[in-house]
């Protein structure tokens, strides 16, 4: 008798536990999107994307950083990082320790290139295959053997 009444606690106990995890409700998100009224506002700030030929230029300050820079003048939500400070650093190689984004001289000039100069740098452009085709046609008319 005792095992039983023992045995059927156990599986009440187990078929509480399995209920209870079951009647849960999953967790779930809500995605909260901006109306497109503010993302109007930000971009007319910024005059990089208003003026894809706009570029300019800062003198570093003492303590001051590449991503603060970077803040300042192109805005945190329209560009990649990773990209923009690559970008300055290929244009601004005597401002940087090594061309590391990281170790920025203070006191340097900066250069920070427009939208259009940034896409140059990263969408390069083919050559004209009819070039290669001619140059290889020219190096292979001139072989030449010598010996029996």
């Amino acid at each position: 008798m005792k095992i039983n009444q023992s045995f059927i606690k156990l599986i009440t106990l187990i078929l509480i536990i399995l209920y209870s995890k079951s009647s849960f409700a999953e967790p779930f998100v809500v995605l909260e999107y901006r109306n497109n009224i503010d993302n109007k506002n930000i971009l007319s700030d910024n005059l990089f994307l208003k003026d894809l030929n706009y570029s300019s230029q800062h003198i570093v300050l003492k303590n001051e950083t590449l991503s603060d820079i970077m803040l300042n003048y192109y805005g945190t939500k329209s560009f990649n990082n990773n990209i923009l400070s690559l970008a300055i650093v290929h244009f601004n190689k005597k401002a940087f320790v090594r061309h590391n984004p990281n170790y920025l001289y203070s006191g340097k000039k900066l250069y920070l290139p427009s939208i259009n100069e940034i896409k140059n740098l990263i969408i390069k452009k083919k050559k004209d295959p009819s070039y290669n085709d001619r140059k290889k046609e020219g190096i292979s008319s001139q072989i030449y053997f010598f010996g029996g």
